[in-house]
């Protein structure tokens, strides 16, 4: 895909570099200070919350919920629904990972630091790591 640019009209709507930002290759551009969306499946599979009590095992999956705008969590153990009640599905967002409820909610925000993703939850801090 090619734009081209008629420089005169750069005074009215801003500079030549803010126009070719606009749009790449069909795609908003983002500007190096934005934040970055993962892919959801890019973090499809085991993943371990580390809390006060104890490490949880729980499965992202690839099952789309539609109602709860999030891909299904798989909590086996039922650990995560005993850390964080409601949770039934994860989705990336550009701050993290966000838990969410069956009516949409962000429920948790795991959010993405220099040691992976945090959050603090009722019984104190937990991390977010692959398992």
């Amino acid at each position: 895909m090619v734009f081209f640019i008629n420089t005169a009209a750069c005074a009215t709507l801003g500079t030549k570099k803010d126009i070719e930002m606009t749009q790449l290759h069909g795609e908003p551009a983002q500007s190096s200070g934005s934040l970055r969306l993962e892919e959801p499946a890019t973090l499809v599979g085991r993943w371990i919350i580390a809390m006060q009590t104890g490490d949880c095992a729980v499965d992202f999956t690839a099952r789309r919920i539609d109602s709860a705008n999030a891909w299904a969590v798989e909590d086996v153990t039922g650990c995560l629904t005993a850390s964080v009640p409601g949770v039934v599905g994860w989705r990336p967002t550009p701050d993290g990972i966000a838990l969410a409820s069956a009516d949409r909610r962000t429920v948790v925000l795991f959010a993405t630091g220099a040691d992976g993703w945090s959050a603090t939850l009722s019984g104190g801090p937990a991390t977010l790591r692959r398992g």
